[in-house]
């Protein structure tokens, strides 16, 4: 077994020493402290930051520094709650497009949000609620799309179609001659 000096503050051994039964040794009773407080930890599974306290010896400065925290985090959730409104026109699909935007890959700022709001728009206008609706189905099924775009949608319309044409017979190969036959069987 290993041993190491840890430089601890005179205050603080002050404070154990007061506690300190006369029976055991302040080496000693500093380990029996720390293996309580480490089994403690261990079976409560205490995440650390809640014990910052510790880290800081003014607590002054801790209380400013969770209130800064506290304020930071409460101007990114309106600024994310902001960027969510879907406007009234959208608002019959509006489960669908928060749920498309929560795993849309790529930028999710406030201008990627009315841009993605005016796409919707132009869907309904030239496809109609159906083709919209399937649309965010599906980018929500793929989970890796950046958008739901008219143009993405179109560029797909176009390779599906381009395979389910029949193709056009405008002129026959000259191996193609059709075969013709007199009334007696002979080749014409």
């Amino acid at each position: 077994m290993s041993k190491t000096r840890p430089i601890l503050d005179r205050s603080l051994i002050d404070k154990i020493t007061a506690i300190k039964p006369k029976y055991i040794t302040t080496n000693g009773f500093i380990n029996m402290l720390l293996e309580d407080a480490y089994n403690e930890r261990v079976n409560k599974k205490v995440n650390l930051t809640n014990n910052i306290d510790y880290i800081y010896t003014d607590n002054k400065d801790l209380e400013d520094k969770k209130l800064e925290i506290k304020e930071q985090k409460e101007k990114i959730n309106k600024k994310e709650k902001q960027e969510k409104i879907v406007p009234d026109d959208l608002k019959h699909i509006e489960s669908l497009i928060l749920e498309f935007w929560k795993v849309k890959k790529g930028a999710k700022t406030l201008e990627a949000w009315k841009r993605q709001n005016t796409e919707y728009r132009k869907f309904i206008q030239k496809y109609g609620d159906d083709v919209l609706k399937d649309q965010l189905d599906a980018g929500i099924l793929a989970g890796t799309w950046k958008g739901c775009t008219i143009k993405n949608y179109e560029e797909q319309q176009q390779r599906i179609n381009r395979f389910n044409k029949e193709p056009e017979l405008t002129s026959v190969h000259p191996n193609q001659k059709v075969a013709e036959f007199d009334e007696y069987g002979r080749l014409i």
